[in-house]
């Protein structure tokens, strides 16, 4: 799978969140980082878009909405030739977008009164429209605020957003886990470091083994339930 961030901030520079985000997305052999600035090369933006599998729309929430730059690309980018011929479908479309509010505030009766997922249906309704799988949208809430433990899972979170095919399933989250484990423990040179990755793989991968175990038990009784 093959991962287009299309990334949508006026002020790129000085975005902290974007800096941080930026550092995970590197770490992905199968993600392209991509900035938009104006003017468009309308025909390289559109190879980007079909050379990707799952395409993220990545921007702060302004005024409820995307920057400005995000509205323009879609205009010139997603014109007839792309939209006509449905070049688009069976891709998938995420949103990552930072908020300057918490996250309790976004639902009905707090002081925003809607949903993050109800504020960014427009990009539910695009991906409809391009017979695109819409994912479920990562809003990330007040950045500068988060612990550097909160950081630490964000970090793990967004790269699984962005390359794992079912990053909602905790089978394959703990796969991407152990995957990734592998490749520091033969990176590693500290023995004593290489030991604790070691217990923490064995660890994972015993956990992995228990719930095969659960979901052939499961698969096992439905089949019961069906005699």
């Amino acid at each position: 799978m093959k991962t287009l961030v299309i990334v949508a901030h006026p002020q790129l520079a000085n975005s902290s969140t974007e800096s941080f985000l930026k550092a995970a997305a590197d770490n992905e052999n199968n993600v392209m980082w991509h900035e938009l600035k104006t003017p468009f090369d309308i025909s390289q933006e559109q190879e980007l878009l079909k050379s990707a599998t799952r395409i993220i729309f990545q921007f702060p929430l302004y005024w409820y909405s995307a920057p400005a730059i995000l509205k323009q690309w879609l205009d010139e980018v997603w014109n007839s030739q792309l939209t006509s011929s449905y070049l688009l479908k069976g891709r998938e479309l995420g949103i990552v977008t930072t908020v300057a509010h918490s996250a309790s505030a976004f639902q009905p009766g707090a002081s925003q009164g809607y949903t993050i997922a109800e504020i960014l249906r427009p990009y539910q309704a695009l991906a409809h429209a391009m017979e695109m799988k819409y994912l479920p949208p990562l809003p990330i809430y007040q950045f500068a605020q988060q612990s550097e433990e909160e950081r630490q899972l964000l970090f793990i979170h967004y790269q699984q957003y962005l390359t794992l095919d079912k990053f909602l399933h905790f089978s394959d989250q703990t796969q991407w886990f152990i995957d990734h484990l592998n490749v520091k423990i033969a990176q590693e040179s500290d023995l004593l470091q290489q030991a604790k990755l070691e217990q923490l793989l064995a660890l994972l991968q015993d956990q992995q083994e228990e719930l095969d175990d659960l979901h052939t038990s499961i698969g096992w009784l439905r089949e019961k339930e069906d005699d």
